[in-house]
């Protein structure tokens, strides 16, 4: 079968060379359309309960991810003085009269309860009032004042944060980035002066940079990895075709993926952006095992010294495809398939990119049958000569060797080190930083830090309440939630709480002189005439009918586990303090919804790549038919999954989408590659090679592949280790051990295993 398609791939080259160029314009075209879509919403899908009540609380509040902060900071004395205040203020300013800014708050206009003396007491900004007391009195007052320390001001006075919700969709990045960009272009003009640095902070401002930088990472490291690869497929193989067939065939189906994701109307996330890496990776390992054997098949057909004629090329292109055709069809059904039971996952997410996934391993396939001919039938030359003696030769021949030779060492060694990995990786933590994402010491990492330490934190926590109209001014339901408030203050994570509590309890204290609420629903009502007219209570209470509110929640970013663990404490405490008052309550917010979807999609991904580990292992079973056989290849396809989470365990890295992608990735190599060897060494014996001599023939004739696709997949996953980005560092790190771990396991591990198990 795989003779005749390489013959009619070259005998109707013309009509081949027509559909691949068609199908990469079609793919092209629609690969254009794909947008980008990294919204916190797309880790659940529709049918989630928390999209559904991040949903709903965005139609209510709007959407908490539209909010950024501008931070102040003063280097000389501190902010309530009167150049640095004048900027703070001048800066604020310059925020509510941009277009791209909805709503700002900040320290200058923000209302605050004045009073003397008990009895009296005035609302008014902090500005306003720094015009009707002595200096000192109000910097006394403000630095004390509850509601602007810590929320706005720091506790000395050095720092202040302003809030602006963009006037953009959160969701979209290419709508976010240009606004922030503009809001701190705005304010450039202003930083620096009286001594204070303006900065912009929060998860808006992350996602902007981290776009921002990895555009100009990628300028970097892309032409580089291309550079790298390039130089060693051409220093290997020695010819151009050695380069350019296994180019197209690893570019082609990535186009043809991001085509189908156009056509659909898939967008680009966090997850399915690995596809990049991911397709040509495995679909460039298939290109080397043939160009490869066809160099061998050719060389078998010339003499020293001549070129090929026509024929023999045509010839030694049917040999290889025949040959590899089969081990190809079983990596990339295995592999494909092992993809495509993704479906069985819970995450929408992840079905997703399953299915995508599959899709481009088909297709890498079909290009690989269709690209390899159509350009090595064009190939005049002689292919490189194999010298028995040469470097690379030498190296396969010792570690077949020592694979046959010292098989029960090389076993046990591989089982000692098995142990010791599986150890090590029960100290694996599946975590990730929403604010992590730049690297240690980035302006916008260091910022963030200061607003954890300094002011409320740098997330929140949207704790929604629902009652009866009038509810939530009545004394009992303002003494829970107030109650609530002065607990999760109390935890060293949160940083500060505001509710309609908030102000009420305010009131009092600055009207009675003390602490508490009014008793009665009239007392509170008066109360809270003082501050209904300012705005301050429509962003959390329905200030008309008083049934619906929220409390909202400043919490530092201490990580995805310590913050999903937070939200379930805040959880029982809301329930605890609030139920009993008949007031029904639910936790959202978009920090809730994305660290609970990426830890989940991690979990996930972790739990599927299992399924995925066993249903190709029932594949290759079917296709071998061979049980023994099927074993064998479960050790060197396991082993460096294995050895990778040890790595990870043993130092430390934490397990998030990224590099559980890789594992993926390294799971399809290894496959691969093992599935070439096991197909050799049984073309080997059906020729009537003993185990000995085939496990030697195979390693020798396939092996060369191996190491060139090892080689240059861990090479081009080396080449991230200059990024900026602690994730495509670890994606460096441990992509390169990965290949690596593989490698040995196909070369000496599997040989070991053949050696020891399989009849002589």
């Amino acid at each position: 079968m795989f003779a005749s398609i390489a013959r009619a791939v070259l005998a109707h080259r013309r009509f081949a060379s027509f559909v691949l160029i068609a199908v990469v314009a079609v793919s092209t075209a629609f690969a254009v359309r794909v947008q980008a879509d990294f919204s916190a919403e797309k880790f659940f899908g529709g049918a989630d309960s928390e999209a559904a009540q991040l949903a709903e609380f965005k139609e209510r509040w709007g959407s908490d991810a539209a909010w950024m902060l501008f931070v102040a900071r003063a280097t000389q004395d501190d902010l309530l003085r009167d150049g640095p205040f004048d900027v703070l203020a001048a800066a604020e300013q310059t925020l509510r009269d941009h277009p791209l800014a909805a709503q700002v708050v900040g320290l200058p206009s923000s209302p605050m309860l004045f009073g003397a003396e008990p009895g009296v007491v005035e609302l008014a900004s902090v500005a306003e009032r720094r015009e009707l007391d002595a200096p000192d009195d109000w910097r006394a007052r403000v630095l004390t004042h509850p509601l602007a320390v810590p929320r706005m001001l720091s506790v000395d006075g050095r720092v202040a944060a302003i809030a602006v919700e963009l006037a953009v969709d959160a969701d979209d990045i290419s709508q976010v980035r240009p606004a922030v960009l503009a809001l701190r272009d705005a304010l450039a003009p202003l930083d620096g002066q009286a001594g204070v640095q303006l900065q912009a902070a929060g998860i808006p401002a992350v996602r902007t940079d981290f776009f921002g930088v990895i555009f100009e990472d990628q300028m970097l490291t892309v032409p580089l990895i291309c550079v790298v690869v390039i130089g060693l497929l051409f220093g290997l193989f020695r010819r151009v075709h050695g380069v350019l067939a296994p180019g197209l065939a690893a570019a082609i189906p990535t186009a043809v993926v991001f085509g189908l994701m156009g056509a659909a109307g898939e967008p680009i996330g966090i997850l399915n952006q690995s596809y990049v890496t991911l397709l040509p990776a495995i679909a460039v390992a298939d290109a080397i095992h043939l160009v490869s054997r066809f160099h061998e098949e050719l060389r078998a057909r010339l003499a020293p010294g001549m070129a090929p004629t026509d024929e023999q090329r045509h010839e030694a292109l049917v040999a290889a495809v025949s040959a590899i055709g089969m081990a190809c069809l079983m990596t990339s059904s295995t592999t494909g398939i092992g993809f495509f039971s993704l479906q069985l996952a819970e995450m929408p997410i992840l079905r997703s990119f399953g299915l995508y996934a599959a899709l481009g391993i088909f297709a890498a396939y079909g290009t690989v049958l269709l690209v390899i001919p159509l350009m090595l039938s064009r190939v005049r030359g002689a292919p490189p000569a194999r010298r028995a003696d040469g470097r690379l030769d030498r190296w396969l021949a010792a570690t077949a060797e020592l694979g046959i030779r010292h098989s029960g060492p090389v076993l046990l060694g591989a089982i000692a080190v098995a142990v010791l990995a599986g150890l090590a990786a029960r100290h694996v933590v599946v975590d990730n930083t929403l604010t992590g994402l730049l690297a240690d010491g980035h302006p916008t990492t260091e910022v963030n830090r200061l607003v954890d330490d300094e002011l409320g934190g740098i997330l929140d926590l949207q704790i929604v309440l629902r009652g009866e109209p009038g509810s939530l001014k009545d004394p009992r339901s303002l003494r829970a939630m107030a109650a609530l408030q002065g607990e999760l203050t109390s935890w060293p994570a949160i940083r500060t709480t505001s509710s309609v509590a908030t102000w009420a309890s305010a009131v009092q204290r600055a009207v009675a002189g003390e602490p508490g609420l009014p008793d009665t629903v009239a007392g509170v009502a008066q109360r809270l005439l003082l501050v209904e007219g300012s705005g301050a209570l429509s962003s959390l209470v329905d200030d008309v009918d008083y049934d619906d509110g929220r409390i909202e929640v400043r919490t530092r970013d201490d990580g995805g586990n310590a913050f999903v663990g937070l939200a379930a404490r805040v959880r029982e405490a809301m329930h605890r303090h609030l139920d009993p008052v008949g007031l029904t309550s639910f936790l959202s917010g978009t920090p809730v919804v994305a660290y609970q979807g990426i830890n989940r999609v991690t979990e996930d991904l972790r739990a599927s790549l299992l399924l995925a580990f066993g249903v190709i292992t029932l594949l290759i079973g079917l296709q071998l038919r061979d049980l023994r056989l099927t074993l064998l290849c479960t050790v060197p396809n396991g082993l460096p999954l294995l050895l990778g989470y040890g790595l990870m365990g043993a130092l430390g890295w934490r397990l998030d989408p990224t590099p559980a992608v890789v594992f993926t990735v390294a799971l399809g190599i290894a496959v691969d590659d093992s599935i070439h060897l096991v197909v050799r060494y049984r073309e080997e014996r059906g020729r009537g090679l003993g185990r000995d001599a085939a496990i030697r023939q195979a390693v020798q004739g396939s092996g060369r592949a191996v190491t060139i696709t090892s080689l240059v997949l861990a090479a081009g996953f080396g080449v991230n280790a200059v990024s900026s980005f602690p994730m495509m560092q670890l994606l460096a790190k441990l992509g390169a051990f990965l290949m690596a771990a593989a490698w040995v396991c196909d070369l000496l591990v599997l040989p070991a295993l053949l050696r020891r198990f399989e009849r002589p």
